[in-house]
């Protein structure tokens, strides 16, 4: 899960400032407000377990980047994927959330470099995913091998 730049599964480091700039998120109502502002409600969310209206949340932060920034690369665009990864992860998506992550991962690694920070985030998201998907096929085959179908 991010907020913005910098971090591991944890707090993030406000780059932007108070001067970021106000949008209107799709499918929103009432005053602006920025992007970041959006991706702190997915967190909580995500955080607070809600995982329907959290998913419902990622897909309009990835409606607006993706009409905002197209398929241009841009770090709110790829931090919104990353956390889309997430949600969808949560969900027991896991093909979906590959997917999601790997698109992140590309953009990081296209925006930073391979060897920055952001694109070791990503990375130990998907090593999450992958272990989870793994205690996953591990579960089930424990419970058939015990026959408890």
């Amino acid at each position: 899960m991010e907020s913005g730049p910098r971090t591991v599964f944890g707090k993030r480091e406000n780059k932007e400032g108070a001067g970021a700039p106000r949008v209107r998120i799709k499918g929103q109502a009432g005053p602006k407000t920025t992007w970041q502002e959006e991706n702190k409600i997915l967190i909580g969310l995500m955080q607070s377990g809600k995982l329907e209206e959290a998913m419902e949340q990622a897909h309009k932060l990835l409606d607006y980047v993706d009409k905002k920034y197209g398929k241009k690369d841009h770090p709110e665009r790829a931090t919104t994927y990353n956390n889309m990864g997430m949600v969808l992860m949560m969900q027991k998506m896991y093909d979906l959330a590959e997917e999601a992550l790997r698109d992140a991962l590309g953009m990081r690694r296209r925006i930073f470099g391979p060897d920055h920070r952001e694109v070791a985030v990503v990375l130990l998201n998907l090593v999450q995913l992958y272990k989870m998907q793994a205690n996953d096929i591990l579960t089930d085959a424990r419970v058939e091998a015990s026959g408890e179908n």
